[in-house]
């Protein structure tokens, strides 16, 4: 069967839908088309995972996530994703006091205190360059998924395409909106890979289960396989947060992010050590990323 890029989209956008993200296209958002940020929907999530914390305070770590010091894509990702993981640290001086606050961008214990969001065909503006990226995953207003589509009824075009069309968006024409990526996915809907934004294409891998026991079952389009079985295995939401929060790591190289088996290995070997020590026994866990 043949993909039209809008049918990938729409195939996507349902796909997500099905496991409760919500969805908004592009030219309805009400935004500045230079913001990669949906600062609405960040500040009004900020301020309600950080219940406690004054407004001052949110608007400072806000402040802080959009401005960076450098214009380096892989430095600024990286100090991104311990903002993401770890929260924004602040100082903020209240009634003659100076206090600080750690602010989180994510609820982790109550995984839908978040907002999930499928952007599709969203203009961005940057230096004089816009473009339009296929789809966008956000989180609380971040965009932390950027995915491109290709259609394999074009023969000149491929997966391999939809990798330098995201790399040229990152190097040359967008680079912003790559500060706040978690990682990327491409897809011609026979081949749908994920992977960092310092992978080379053959880093880029298939996310080949649904969960850890079994691979997935006749409940999708057969000509879809390959795609529906990375977003219903990546992008439930509470694996997508633990993906980004405990199986992504830097080093000085690049960004890695565990392959699926490595990702159900380690939390198999995590249930054996948890009922290993329950039964006084002994377990150890090692995720491997070098040649793995």
């Amino acid at each position: 069967m043949m993909f039209t890029e809008e049918s990938l989209e729409n195939v996507v956008i349902e796909y997500l839908k099905d496991i409760d993200y919500k969805y908004i296209h592009g030219s309805n958002l009400n935004r500045d088309n230079k913001e990669v940020l949906l600062l609405d929907r960040l500040e009004e999530r900020l301020i309600n995972v950080n219940k406690e914390i004054p407004k001052s305070s949110i608007k400072e770590a806000i402040r802080k996530i959009r401005t960076f010091e450098t214009n380096d894509v892989f430095t600024n990702n990286k100090l991104f994703h311990k903002y993401f993981t770890e929260g924004v640290e602040v100082t903020d001086f209240i009634d003659g006091e100076t206090k600080y606050y750690t602010i989180k961008l994510i609820d982790y214990d109550d995984i839908e205190n978040n907002d999930f969001l499928v952007v599709n065909q969203l203009e961005i503006v940057e230096d004089g360059n816009k473009k339009i990226p296929d789809v966008i995953i956000y989180i609380n207003g971040i965009p932390i998924v950027c995915m491109e589509l290709k259609s394999t009824s074009r023969e000149e075009v491929d997966i391999e395409d939809a990798y330098k069309q995201l790399m040229n968006y990152k190097e040359v024409h967008i680079p912003s909106l790559f500060y706040y990526n978690a990682f990327l996915v491409i897809s011609d809907g026979v081949n749908t890979k994920a992977g960092t934004i310092t992978a080379p294409i053959d880093r880029f891998m298939a996310w080949k289960k649904v969960n850890g026991d079994e691979e997935i079952k006749d409940l999708f389009s057969i000509d879809y396989r390959n795609l529906d079985t990375l977003i219903y295995g990546m992008f439930e939401k509470n694996r997508l947060l633990d993906i980004i929060k405990n199986f992504i790591l830097f080093t000085p190289k690049g960004k890695i992010m565990a392959q699926y088996h490595q990702y159900y290995g380690m939390k198999k070997a995590i249930n054996s050590v948890v009922n290993a020590v329950k039964n006084d026994g002994r377990a150890g866990v090692v995720w491997h990323t070098q040649g793995s």
